[in-house]
């Protein structure tokens, strides 16, 4: 393959930054997935986690492909968004206000592949940090080729951080212990997951 056909490393290395900073920073994703680690453990929660990608991908490919621009000549499109956004992240919330952490029928309630799933696709933040890194990092040249770069790069870089989000839960839910302090942070979890998607949908244009 042509050098010319590759993103150059001074790029990437921006690339990379960008990721590191959007992706790793607090938000309604990283917020439930530590919550999720916190209330059921890091292991049962791999499976939201893989969801929450996997939404990620989905729309990251159909914002390559246009889909934004097409959003765009629906004005209201993003309005409905952010009721969703807000309606599934406080349903996920009280998914983690009720789980009591003791097995049992409290695993049943583990939030899967298809409760993460939906994650990105109803989260107008998450168009929006997909259309700043493919206008800052895909050039017309080499659409494909920067696109699946930036594609892995959310894929890779992104996971390892959304994972040690996940860590995180699990470590405080091993180092909290049950009964009253453990209910305590998934309080303060559950309520920063839904106040950090407050701020992020507020920083959405209308």
């Amino acid at each position: 393959m042509s050098s010319e056909m590759l993103m150059p490393a001074a790029q990437f290395g921006l690339l990379a930054l960008f990721v590191a900073a959007m992706v790793g920073s607090p938000g309604p994703a990283n917020m439930s997935l530590m919550a999720s680690g916190l209330a059921f453990g890091a292991r049962p929660a791999l499976p939201f986690m893989a969801g929450t990608m996997s939404g990620f991908q989905v729309i990251f490919w159909l914002n390559v492909a246009g889909l934004f621009a097409l959003l765009q000549s629906a004005p209201h499109v993003f309005q409905v968004l952010r009721w969703a956004c807000m309606g599934y992240i406080l349903y996920l919330a009280w998914t983690i206000l009720r789980s009591n952490g003791a097995g049992g029928r409290a695993m049943e309630r583990v939030p899967g592949y298809l409760r993460g799933f939906w994650v990105h696709p109803l989260n107008p933040k998450a168009y929006a940090m997909q259309i700043a890194g493919i206008s800052q990092f895909v050039s017309a040249e080499r659409y494909f080729l920067d696109a699946l770069v930036l594609s892995l790069t959310f894929l890779l870089l992104g996971g390892f951080l959304n994972g040690l989000w996940l860590l995180a839960g699990g470590w405080l839910r091993q180092g909290s212990g049950p009964g009253r302090f453990l209910q305590g942070l998934r309080i303060a979890l559950a309520g920063l997951m839904v106040g950090s998607t407050i701020l992020s949908l507020q920083m959405i244009p209308a």
